[in-house]
């Protein structure tokens, strides 16, 4: 057979191969940020479904409902037809409103629609709103003595600008430099600049900080 044959068999079969490994391979994963407005209702729990052919069992998320406002991150396979239903509650525990959309999900999402939950006793409908999120650190840069500390803060927040209840993770990108804890506290450790990062839900923010001393 000739040479250049040889070769094109050669790497139709790695594609192939290839080929065979992504589609084994788990969904890669998605995360979706939830938010509502329950004002004016008896809302107080929000229960989000997510189903799929490619999903086994069915992912339930319960919503942190604080200040007659719904918010949560989905964290779910990405694919195509994700059927997410969201079901909500009064303190009783009766159901007071639902609705169901059906979406193609890519991975790292960070798409923005509505999905409207019909009141099933009556009342104002509630629209649901999926997005992505922002996260702040403040403040944005700082400077610290090595030996010494520097707090920060990081705040969530939807497309919108709803505040998200919920923590983030605190990373430093070099800790010969400075370290942070999981409350963000900053400690100086020799001379030198890094960042220093919060993240959740696939989202990040940065902060520059400056160490200063021998």
């Amino acid at each position: 057979m000739p040479l250049h044959r040889v070769v094109a068999a050669a790497v139709a079969a790695q594609l192939a191969l290839a080929g065979c490994s992504d589609a084994g391979g788990p969904p890669a994963p998605a995360t979706i940020v939830v938010h509502a407005s329950l004002a004016g209702t008896s809302v107080t729990t929000v229960v989000v479904e997510v189903s799929a052919a490619d999903i086994p069992s069915p992912l339930v998320f319960n919503l942190t409902v604080a200040n007659g406002v719904a918010n949560g991150v989905l964290t779910l396979p990405a694919g195509s037809s994700r059927t997410i239903a969201v079901r909500a509650y009064d303190a009783g525990g009766i159901q007071t409103h639902t609705g169901t959309t059906t979406l193609d999900v890519q991975p790292g999402a960070t798409l923005t629609l509505s999905l409207t939950l019909t009141g099933l006793v009556g009342g104002i409908d509630i629209t649901v709103t999926l997005g992505h999120l922002t996260i702040t650190v403040s403040p944005p840069s700082g400077s610290v003595a090595a030996g010494g500390t520097f707090p920060l803060t990081a705040t969530i927040a939807d497309e919108h600008g709803a505040p998200v209840a919920a923590s983030v993770v605190w990373a430093t990108a070099n800790p010969a430099i400075a370290t942070v804890d999981g409350a963000g506290l900053v400690t100086g450790v020799a001379a030198g600049q890094t960042n220093v990062v919060a993240t959740f839900g696939g989202a990040a923010g940065h902060a520059a900080i400056t160490v200063t001393g021998p």
